[in-house]
């Protein structure tokens, strides 16, 4: 009866401080762009309405409004209205509406992966039929070129029989047929030299007729039904503006058709031939340089790899599974000191330890505007957060919205576009082309992207075939205040305690449970190397997932206290594998069951953690304001999403079940920021424990403030390492025969006295023991 008490004591005063309602968070517009049964529509167009601005995405069948570049969308229905048989006719049909990209464009990457197995499946055919070689030579060259996916069972003398029949030709077809079929349910694939990996992931020659006769004939007649389907302009999801987009999924397969055949205007990637190298002098020659400018060097080159808005594409994957020890994030190494920051990456040679006692560089502000505040958490009074707000606020409307009067007084309106530039949201890439371009030659389609190619076209065969009938929507969420972890700063009264945390070392987080909110480890911008070569958790995500890929079109790029939260995305293809060993592996049926707008009961929520990709950083990611910056991100993610929670319905709120579901909903995360990030594998977990225990602490709408609890059960995936599991249970087991509340702050300062400092106060090491067992012995401390 008292905790009921309490609790109804607990709602009144969050109710009625109504200045604190909106602190954290606000709840944007929900922007309904397709006719969704059930709901009063009557307002939708029928028709397309048209916008060329800065707030909508441009697409192609738009009239532009500038006369002097007409629309291309005549070109383009010329184009995709014709039949297409070949991938060099395909290259030039798209070339009609991307005239300068000719002399730098190619396909070589989708030419090699639809035509090397098939080619290479028609010449053996050819053989054999002709006769002109013995059967048995072409069987031992095949068989030393690719021993599982082509091994006969057959004997010679049965072959023989077969050069012989009359219906040899689609005998032999068949058997091969059955041959691959059989190997791929059972994951065997196979090795070709010629593109230096698993053949059983390049379109065989029955694939490839299948693609052009049927598959692709389909693509070409859903993209040009972009006016037809997509009649409202899509807005922008902006930085720093809490919205949402919902769109149906024949709506969104409808715009990765065009954006497979690059229809989308000026939204292509720069074309990559390989990571941006340092100059000589820096890598190697620092005998004419003092500690201290060695420093700035490599602070500087961390700063432009940051700029980079697909920069983890070619590096080490998030959750490496190479020979490391998860033990105090050192990476294998046999002593913590100088540590590696848990990244496995070896020491530049321009890193020497003597350097580690020169001044530190300043910080360089990442960020402009209300963002801004996110990176620094200095510790003001309350009243000077709310100004500095309120001041950033104020300067961000007189950026966006000039002063007519000033302007029109001005002889230049020169300083005005650039204070827009410094504001406008960058975009990612949405065009295929960086997945089907190649500069290489001896390999011009790597497995990965034969791999990424196949799931592909695997999902526009499906949905060409029988178009789902769904929805889904994409929320940009907004963290619109820090959280310093201060007492009073939280809007719900409940007692902190640590969350429930059930640790899995061998199941992927694909496979978590229905009804948890999924993580995407992602690149500030969107999809990370998605379209290019990258292949770990996010790529994967979005391949497996292809309609998460249409986020790319609209989401400007992750500022440090935002997220993007996607709701009823469908899950297509199976794979195996991770990074360089990522492979398609079989269709996959989505069974999970959809809510009352026909979205399905999944959650993914897409946060970016900080870099640390130099040896320095990697040490300085301990200290307060980079661990309050994770925390915040994560808040930012971890929350409710109100946008999906309206009377539009959101799937744990429609019965008495969701609503259980709700009040349980757990996170399934992982080693985020790990591995091309460089953070250190047992911080990115403390780091996320204490989001999730915190994260309804700071909202006021259904299922946050107010029910007398303040976190969610974390499901922790460690993606094959068994010591990071290990380490995390005895740690766990230590904090809870504790048998004490412990506060969340002390935990933070607790982490920044983790690593060795010299008198100055800087970071020179790790301690002797791990983060976790020095956090299990300070912890006992704690008041």
């Amino acid at each position: 009866m008292a905790s009921n008490t309490s609790r109804t004591s607990i709602s009144a005063n969050v109710s009625n401080d109504a200045n604190r309602l909106r602190e954290y968070f606000d709840t944007g517009p929900n922007h309904i762009l397709c006719q969704v049964p059930g709901i009063d529509q009557a307002s939708f167009p029928k028709e397309f309405q048209d916008a060329w601005d800065l707030d909508h995405v441009r697409l192609p069948c738009s009239a532009r409004i500038y006369p002097t570049d007409p629309s291309l969308w005549p070109t383009i229905v010329e184009g995709l209205s014709e039949s297409i048989t070949t991938s060099q006719q395909l290259f030039s049909v798209m070339l009609r509406w991307n005239r300068d990209k000719e002399s730098v464009w190619n396909i070589n990457a989708l030419d090699a992966f639809l035509n090397t197995r098939a080619t290479d499946e028609e010449n053996d055919l050819y053989a054999h039929l002709c006769g002109v070689v013995d059967h048995g030579e072409i069987h031992g060259s095949q068989e030393a070129l690719d021993s599982d996916e082509y091994q006969s069972n057959d004997s010679d003398a049965e072959n023989h029989d077969l050069l012989d029949d009359e219906s040899s030709q689609s005998r032999l077809l068949q058997q091969q047929q059955q041959r691959q079929e059989r190997q791929q349910a059972q994951g065997v694939s196979g090795n070709v030299k010629a593109v230096g990996g698993l053949k059983s992931q390049f379109l065989s020659s029955d694939e490839r007729s299948h693609f052009f006769d049927v598959t692709l004939p389909r693509m070409q007649a859903l993209a040009l039904r972009l006016p037809e389907l997509v009649k409202k302009p899509i807005p922008f999801l902006k930085q720093q503006q809490d919205s949402a987009i919902t769109l149906s999924q024949e709506q969104i397969a409808c715009l990765l058709a065009n954006a497979f055949f690059n229809t989308l205007p000026s939204r292509n990637a720069p074309l990559k031939k390989g990571r941006k190298k340092k100059p000589a002098f820096r890598r190697h020659n620092s005998s004419g340089i003092n500690a201290s400018q060695q420093q700035q060097q490599q602070q500087a080159d961390e700063d432009d790899d940051d700029d980079d808005d697909e920069s983890e594409e070619d590096c080490e994957p998030h959750h490496s599974k190479a020979k490391q020890s998860s033990r105090g994030g050192r990476g294998g190494a046999k002593s913590g000191r100088g540590g590696r920051g848990g990244g496995g990456q070896a020491n530049p040679p321009y890193s020497k330890k003597k350097s580690l006692t020169a001044p530190r560089p300043p910080r360089k502000r990442r960020t402009t505007g209300p963002a801004a505040q996110f990176e620094f958490f200095e510790e003001p009074a309350a009243s000077e957060i709310t100004a500095k707000v309120e001041k950033l606020t104020v300067k961000d409307k007189a950026v966006n919205q000039p002063d007519l009067k000033a302007e029109a007084s001005s002889s230049s309106s020169a300083p005005v576009q650039q204070k827009e530039q410094v504001w406008t949201g960058k975009l990612a890439s949405i065009n295929f082309i960086n997945l089907f371009w190649s500069g290489e030659n001896h390999i011009p389609c790597t497995v990965t992207q034969a791999a990424k190619l196949r799931c592909i076209l695997h999902y526009f065969d499906r949905v060409t075939t029988e178009m789902p009938t769904g929805t889904v929507t994409f929320h940009r969420q907004v963290l619109k205040k820090p959280a310093y972890l201060i007492p009073g700063e939280r809007l719900n009264g409940a007692e902190f305690a640590f969350s429930q945390v059930t640790v899995d070392s061998t199941t992927p987080i694909e496979d978590a449970p229905p009804g948890a909110l999924r993580l995407d480890f992602a690149n500030r911008n969107i999809g990370g190397g998605v379209l290019e070569k990258g292949a770990v958790q996010e790529e994967i995500l979005f391949m497996v997932c292809p309609e998460l890929i249409v986020s790319r079109l609209f989401c400007q790029q992750m500022e440090a206290n935002e997220a993007i939260l996607i709701k009823g995305a469908e899950r297509y293809s199976n794979h195996i594998g991770y990074s360089k060993t990522f492979e398609w592996y079989a269709d996959y049926q989505d069974l999970t069951p959809r809510d009352k707008i026909g979205r399905r009961k999944t959650e993914i929520c897409a946060i970016d953690a900080r870099p640390f990709r130099s040896r320095i950083s990697r040490l300085e990611q301990f200290e307060r304001h980079y661990c309050l910056r994770e925390i915040n991100k994560a808040l930012a993610g971890y929350r409710v999403s109100p946008i999906n929670a309206s009377e539009w319905g959101l799937a744990r709120d429609e019965n008495s079940e969701d609503d259980h579901n709700n009040s349980h909903r757990p996170i399934a995360t992982g080693n985020w920021g790990c591995g091309a990030f460089g953070g250190h594998l047992q911080l990115k977990f403390v780091l996320q424990w204490i989001a999730a225990s915190i994260c309804r602490g700071f909202g006021v709408g259904k299922g946050e403030a107010g029910e007398g609890r303040l976190g969610d059960e974390m499901l922790y995936y460690t993606f094959g390492m068994h010591q990071l599991k290990d380490e995390i249970e005895a740690f766990l087991e230590a904090v809870e025969a504790m048998d004490k509340a412990i506060d969340p702050k002390w935990v933070v300062e607790c982490i920044t006295q983790y690593p060795r400092r010299n008198p100055a106060g800087e970071i020179q090491g790790f301690r002797e023991k791990s983060l976790l067992e020095y956090l299990g012995s300070a912890l006992a401390f704690a008041p």
